[in-house]
């Protein structure tokens, strides 16, 4: 799976933080699009690319790479 595109719907979501240094604020995500850095037995590194809440609404430029825990996977889908 390393090195695959992949969108990535969540169970629940998750709190990330967005958005410019200056202006960084935490989002809930629902859906992710990222690149597989890593994939180990807990879950996958990921280096995203492009984050959505759960109204679909595209959120601001994420920031760098963030650890998912499998637990909280429900689908992954690859592009």
């Amino acid at each position: 799976m390393k090195g695959k595109k992949v969108e990535i719907t969540l169970h629940t979501p998750i709190l990330i933080e967005v958005g410019e240094e200056s202006a960084r604020k935490t989002e809930a995500v629902a859906k992710i699009r990222a690149q597989v850095s890593e994939a180990g037995e807990g879950g996958l590194l990921l280096e995203i690319h492009e984050l959505r809440n759960e109204r679909a609404q595209k959120l601001a430029s994420p920031a760098g790479s963030v650890f998912l825990p499998f637990h909280k996977i429900d689908h992954i889908f690859f592009i």
